[in-house]
């Protein structure tokens, strides 16, 4: 990875306004984890080609990572607006609301990114978690258990989908 690097970084001598280079330049920081210099880099990357929606998406993810997460809702708004059928980018927005406690948000970008990407299950999982964050099993547990069925392995789900079962069974107790 560092010869990959050290091999960008001599492209970006003999042409600094290489926004491809940047951008892998970027990633190969990012994979190393060190997320400053991964981000300075898809910034020069995006500052030189401001279109490409999944260079915002990117940024939008690292600024996730390290959770600045206004800055990734920023990023990741502009990558949509770029490019508004990107369902991973909506998938990651509604991670990053999960995150902030605002699953309202996060239900409205889990329901975009299903609309262009049914067999999103990291957004039907989401979906799901935020539901039952707002105490609506029901649909917490329609949700959680599509994602199931999309990838029968997902822990996460699984739990949620337990948890949630489990409410609404205590929810029908009570009554």
């Amino acid at each position: 990875m560092l010869k990959k690097i050290e091999f960008l970084k001599e492209v970006l001598k003999k042409n600094p306004s290489d926004s491809d280079a940047w951008v892998q330049i970027g990633y190969l920081y990012f994979q190393k984890e060190e997320y400053e210099n991964a981000i300075n880099a898809y910034k020069k990357g995006i500052e030189l080609n401001p279109n490409e929606a999944i260079n915002w998406h990117n940024l939008g993810y690292l600024y996730y990572e390290i959770e600045e997460y206004e800055n990734a809702i920023k990023a990741l708004k502009q990558a949509l607006e770029l490019n508004p059928s990107l369902a991973i980018t909506w998938s990651e927005l509604s991670t990053v609301y999960i995150d902030l406690g605002n699953f309202d948000e996060a239900i409205i970008a889990c329901k975009n990114a299903l609309k262009h990407n049914p067999k999103d299950e990291s957004a039907w999982t989401n979906l799901g978690s935020a539901y039952y964050n707002k105490k609506l099993y029901r649909k917490a547990i329609e949700a959680l258990s599509k994602a199931l069925q999309i990838m029968p392995n997902l822990d996460f789900a699984q739990k949620v989908l337990n948890l949630a079962k489990k409410a609404k069974n205590e929810d029908l107790n009570k009554k």
